[in-house]
């Protein structure tokens, strides 16, 4: 292997390390906001959440409850943190890339990648969810509800397999166009033009 192949196949991108890093202290911000959220009293918290069902009624028109608002805002919250975690994941498995593999190999490195992406976004959430949920134990007037954890994790999990649809369908719809292209080359009857 030459001098060239061996840098080509351990290139270091310093765009994509920028990127992980602040992907990662975007995490870690959001993590801090979630945690912050969490620490109010229930009196703060039920103020909160009363202001922006008063708003929600007020400027749309609709009347939601204040459990309506709680239970989208635990979705909401956390359906974020595993976004973050999911693209911080990518952007750190690519900041030293290898050599490039052939086309199908791709693929499948493409897709096992996503799966582990998903998995560990999934762990980073369902973690912080029942961490969140012990330290409102804590707090003056909440508790810690099993339910709750459940809640957090609902939009993630939700997210974390559209992206998985998506990613096996490019793959499905890639290898099939690479099979396509494979039989027309190989095939000695079909004539150049």
């Amino acid at each position: 292997m030459s001098l060239k192949q061996e840098k080509q196949k351990k290139a270091f991108h310093p765009l994509y390390f920028l990127f992980t890093f602040i992907m990662w202290i975007l995490v870690i911000g959001w993590l801090a906001v979630i945690f912050s959220l969490s620490a109010e009293s229930a009196e703060v918290s039920s103020m909160r959440s009363l202001d922006l069902v008063r708003r929600i009624t007020d400027n749309l028109h609709i009347y939601v409850t204040e459990v309506f608002v709680r239970n989208c805002a635990h979705i909401f919250e956390f359906t974020i943190l595993s976004t973050l975690a999911y693209i911080a994941m990518f952007a750190t498995n690519h900041v030293q890339s290898g050599e490039i593999p052939p086309a199908s190999s791709y693929l499948d490195k493409l897709k096992n990648d996503n799966e582990v992406y998903i998995a560990v976004a999934l762990w980073i959430t369902a973690l912080s969810a029942a961490a969140d949920e012990y330290h409102q134990i804590f707090v003056q007037g909440r508790s810690a509800s099993l339910l709750d954890v459940f809640l957090d994790l609902s939009g993630a999990f939700v997210l974390m397999m559209i992206i998985r649809i998506v990613v096996s369908i490019h793959v499905y719809v890639k290898n099939k166009k690479q099979i396509t292209l494979n039989v027309v080359s190989s095939d000695p009857h079909i004539e150049e033009m």
